[in-house]
């Protein structure tokens, strides 16, 4: 019964969340939609990092790069080739795609430590090209377009509802297609390769092959939430993502919880709101500071006290609250040796 209720309880839950997250642009306002919708299509980017570091166990500082590039692709399509918003998400999902195999090419046989300097390394350099390219990016003033980028087919929602439920269905697919994937053989490929990689490599398994598939997954998956959020800000700027952005991402990572995916919400949510709160409560440049340090704390908390997340934490609590109110029949009901004894 304790297994049945540890399966059931969660999916119960995962549904009631889906059902109260698409009844949610019906309730809130415009203004509140617009932060959930930065929540999830950051999210989108949260996700393909624990995919790559959840479940492939490798380490990218570079992910808020390539969700820059996503954004600037998308924008681009729009504003100067006139491209449907379908096609410019699609641009931007290849393109990421490409990135990412140039950088997974080199950066998986580094591996570990070397591919995340790597990936700090063109973390770094984004903005300062965004720069260089003016001609190109926009520069300082960035890339904005005359009217909103994804608009409602019907008048019955507003552009902001709209605009919520297709980052949200765009979450929930990426969701699904991640879940199918990782329980399937590519996911015990993985769970093999890293519990142990030399038992991997006699079952005949591609270890770098493999951690390169997953790395351009996740680039690509990447491109797509950095397209969402560039049309929900209806701009992209080189100051939106400079290196402490990708640190920001790997630090939702961690805090949600790298091998959940709904903790990868729980992340997002932390970093968009976070700012918000201390920008209402601390006037001043100093709310930005605060919230940095902020995030290191609790950064540090988690790694100590829940280094599986929030997520991983909540997870833990309530296997324990079962244990302590429902009964293991397998455990509590007599042997068969017993019941002999007693007859």
């Amino acid at each position: 019964m304790r297994v049945q209720m540890q399966r059931w309880i969660p999916r119960s839950i995962a549904g009631i969340a889906i059902v109260a997250a698409l009844v949610t642009p019906f309730v809130v306002s415009d203004y509140d939609l617009f932060a959930m919708s930065r929540v999830l299509a950051i999210g989108i980017g949260v996700i393909s990092l624990n995919l790559l570091m959840g479940f492939s166990g490798q380490i990218s500082l570079g992910q808020g790069a390539i969700f820059g590039i996503g954004g600037y692709v998308a924008m681009m399509s729009v504003r100067f080739l006139d491209w449907h918003v379908s096609l410019a998400l699609l641009a931007a999902l290849v393109v990421c795609a490409g990135v990412g195999a140039l950088i997974g090419l080199p950066g998986v046989r580094l591996g570990g430590f070397n591919l995340g300097l790597l990936t700090i390394v063109i973390a770094a350099l984004f903005p300062i090209l965004l720069y260089r390219f003016s001609d190109i990016t926009g520069g300082q003033a960035g890339i904005t377009l005359s009217a909103a980028g994804i608009t409602s087919p019907t008048d019955a929602l507003t552009d902001a509802q709209w605009l919520y439920l297709v980052v949200l269905i765009a979450l929930l697919l990426c969701i699904g297609g991640l879940r199918n994937m990782v329980s399937r053989r590519i996911g015990r490929a993985l769970a093999a390769v890293r519990a142990n990689p030399i038992l991997a490599a006699a079952m005949g398994i591609n270890a770098e092959r493999l951690k390169f598939t997953v790395f351009v997954i996740s680039a690509a998956l990447a491109g797509l939430g950095g397209a969402l959020f560039a049309f929900v800000l209806g701009l992209v700027v080189p100051e939106s993502y400079p290196l402490i952005f990708s640190i920001t991402l790997l630090v939702a990572s961690v805090v949600g919880g790298s091998r959940s995916w709904w903790g990868a919400i729980v992340g997002a949510a932390i970093i968009v709101y976070l700012p918000t709160w201390f920008s209402a409560a601390v006037p001043g440049d100093a709310s930005a500071y605060l919230a940095q340090l902020i995030f290191a704390v609790v950064l540090g908390l988690c790694i100590i006290v829940a280094p599986g997340g929030i997520s991983g934490l909540t997870s833990r609590l309530f296997n324990a609250l079962l244990r302590r109110t429902v009964p293991d029949r397998a455990a509590s009901a007599p042997s068969h040796s017993t019941r002999k004894e007693h007859q």
